[in-house]
């Protein structure tokens, strides 16, 4: 990865102001389940409509992330085979303490051999996803499918502002849907050591091999936040 999470949404917010709003309201209070982007406002084969990159990125960004559907159901096919490392971003209203789990699907197709988070020269995951808090002085929890590290494994990056955790690992679910469901509050009281204090930004995905110089890909779809236990 060639620029950090937290710097990268940074500059999204510069080109986009305004939130994001969920897909039948706002992540308010209530403990509804809410879609925040079901890609029916995305065209097949395009870059997803609702989700942003860094400015000046967005060619290449589209090049990285298409919308693809199987079946009827739509969802972000990331393919990355040129170095691109391309981040990119979905900000909205989000109330954490009233919906404070984040939910959604990935299915890896493709792992960038020898891939590993916690090292700088082999850092690149096939699927990632990101909770940022902060815009601009932020940091950020990152979900990952690992090439390398076990699952349930923790990384401190970035200084101890970019927390890192394995959700799956390994080749042996390449290939089929894994659905995850994550109390955002939790985990960053486990991972920060401190109450969360502030709502996040909004989430971000990352397939990459820029670091291994390998392919990755992922697929990403069902993103949802509720107050639900999961």
């Amino acid at each position: 990865m060639r620029i950090s999470i937290i710097s990268a949404f940074a500059a999204a917010a510069i080109v986009m102001a305004a939130s994001v709003l969920l897909v039948g309201g706002t992540a308010g209070g209530g403990s509804a389940t809410f879609q925040l982007d079901d890609l029916s406002t995305s065209k097949t084969g395009s870059f997803p409509k609702r989700w942003r990159t860094w400015p000046m990125q967005r060619d290449d960004a589209a090049k990285v992330y298409k919308v693809s559907e199987e079946n009827g159901k739509k969802f972000i096919r990331a393919d990355d085979k040129e170095d691109l490392s391309e981040q990119i971003f979905l900000n909205f209203d989000w109330d954490v303490k009233a919906r404070p789990r984040l939910s959604w699907s990935w299915r890896a197709q493709t792992l960038p051999e020898n891939g590993n988070e916690a090292s700088d020269p082999t850092n690149d995951s096939a699927c990632a996803l990101y909770v940022v808090i902060g815009r601009y002085k932020g940091h950020a929890i990152k979900y990952v499918w690992s090439t390398t590290l076990p699952a349930g494994k923790t990384v401190s990056r970035r200084d101890g502002k970019l927390m890192v955790k394995v959700l799956d690992t390994g080749a042996g679910k390449i290939g089929r849907w894994n659905s995850h469901s994550v109390d955002v509050t939790s985990d960053y009281k486990e991972l920060f050591g401190k109450e969360l204090d502030r709502n996040p930004s909004g989430i971000g995905i990352l397939t990459d091999g820029n670091a291994t110089h390998k392919p990755s890909a992922c697929d990403y779809a069902d993103f949802t936040v509720s107050g639900e236990a999961g």
